[in-house]
């Protein structure tokens, strides 16, 4: 039986992943010898793991290693490990950027932040970095930067949460495995409420038209445009709720946008939830909202529970959830000029259109239900993690030694020629840098 160790976030950190990876332990453990590692494995919620031991990064030992990958701050310790430790990559998102702004400039390592963008985009890396060293690439540049060369190049394989992940991957990665695993859909235990029921249990009015934006609310999900459709809604026949089902980001002032069209009494916002509440706020739910613009290439574990339970939802046309979901189980909007009349006008029409709403809720529960199921993506994560542990000492052959970030000068060769490599179209290409600056720098083979 091989031996896993799994290294993530777990509960009750205010991630995602930490619930999606609580979840799928527990069918990993049952086909392997598995461990899953935690920065602080004292503060880890025991009762949500189904006895999966948890042990600390010094103490992970095993046959192969997954890394769950999320773009923020929780995921350092995993960022870490697998830059040096090969495994399998398992990426809930496309970008790193943000996690790699953590790691460095928000550290005081300014100069290992431009590095970074140096290695993995040349000189156009070293221009937009300097901009978002200096606070000005708004939330754009970041996205279309995603950071994650260190990772790909050091892993045995990969794990991508979608058809246009996994597309994204394999070009960075030929000839070692990387599979497609649908985002699993998971209730908590016991019944799901009806819609009635958890209006009910929540006080929310049972003939209001309710729009429910789930999880932490920022300005990619877009809640300023969210506001003015409810509230126009509002004005056009009384009755709309925008229920943000979440924490608020401190910097969005949604109050004060509420205050100013007068919708203030309509708007909730609840803080961070529990499972079982989530859930009841999107069973309580006419309209789901998973907008995200700028996309960092994600897969919202939030809008897979709205569909899985029948909600219809709206989404942002050109991300994974647009692409990888068919047409009539989520509704796209383009970004831009026309996003809010986009968003105005599908409410507008499922707000009174009863059967499409009912028709779309149905296409998603279903679709959901025979793609999505815990039990099915489970058994394809556990087939891949078996081949990948059969091929694993050959995929190791092929990596490039993992590489010391420290300020040496061979550490500053190699990356301006990774650099130049890059500019020049050959970044994909193994390089053999050690000969290299051994060449230009015979004591480079002395890491001085």
């Amino acid at each position: 039986m091989t031996r896993l160790a799994v290294w993530s976030p777990l509960p009750p950190s205010p991630t995602g992943v930490a619930d999606y990876v609580a979840e799928q332990l527990p069918g990993l453990a049952a086909r392997f010898d598995t461990v899953a590692v935690c920065a602080e494995p004292e503060r880890v919620d025991a009762a949500a793991l189904s006895g999966v031991k948890v042990v600390s990064p010094r103490e992970a030992s095993a046959e192969l290693h997954i890394y769950h990958l999320g773009n923020s701050p929780a995921h350092s310790f995993v960022y870490r490990a697998a830059r040096t430790r090969p495994g399998v990559a398992f990426l809930h998102e496309w970008s790193l950027h943000h996690l790699v702004l953590h790691e460095t400039r928000e550290q005081g390592r300014v100069d290992a932040y431009l590095r970074e963008m140096r290695r993995a985009y040349g000189e156009r890396g070293s221009f937009v970095g300097r901009q978002v060293a200096r606070g000005l690439g708004g939330a754009l540049l970041p996205a279309l930067f995603p950071l994650n060369e260190r990772v790909l190049e050091s892993s045995l394989a990969a794990v991508a949460l979608t058809q246009t992940l996994r597309a994204r991957v394999a070009r960075r990665m030929a000839g070692r495995p990387v599979l497609a695993l649908p985002m699993h859909f998971a209730t908590p235990p016991g019944p799901v409420p009806s819609r009635e029921d958890a209006r009910r249990a929540l006080g929310l009015p049972a003939d209001a038209f309710v729009i429910c934006a789930p999880g932490l609310g920022t300005a990619a999900k877009r809640l300023d445009l969210a506001l003015a459709c409810a509230s126009r809604l509002e004005r056009e026949r009384p009755g709309v709720v925008l229920d943000v089902a979440g924490d608020l980001d401190p910097s969005l002032p949604l109050q004060d946008w509420a205050r100013a069209a007068g919708f203030e009494k309509s708007l909730r916002v609840t803080a961070r939830l529990s499972l079982v509440d989530f859930m009841a706020h999107l069973s309580a739910a006419d309209v789901v909202l998973a907008l995200r613009f700028p996309s960092h290439g994600e897969m919202s574990a939030a809008l897979l529970r709205a569909l899985g339970i029948g909600r219809p939802a709206l989404v942002t046309a050109g991300t994974p959830a647009a692409l990888d979901l068919p047409e009539g189980v989520v509704a796209s909007i383009t970004p831009g000029a026309t996003e809010e009349a986009e968003m105005l006008a599908l409410l507008r029409e499922l707000r009174g259109n009863v059967a499409l709403k009912e028709r779309m809720g149905e296409l998603a529960r279903d679709h959901v239900r025979e793609h999505h199921g815990l039990d099915r993506t489970t058994r394809q994560l556990g087939d891949f993690l078996d081949e990948v542990a059969a091929r694993a000492p050959t995929l190791a052959e092929g990596l490039a030694p993992a590489e010391d970030d420290a300020l040496t000068l061979p550490g500053y060769l190699r990356e301006e020629l990774r650099g130049a490599a890059r500019d020049l179209g050959l970044g994909g290409m193994k390089l053999d840098l050690e000969d290299l600056v051994a060449g230009l720098l015979p004591e480079a083979r002395q890491g001085l």
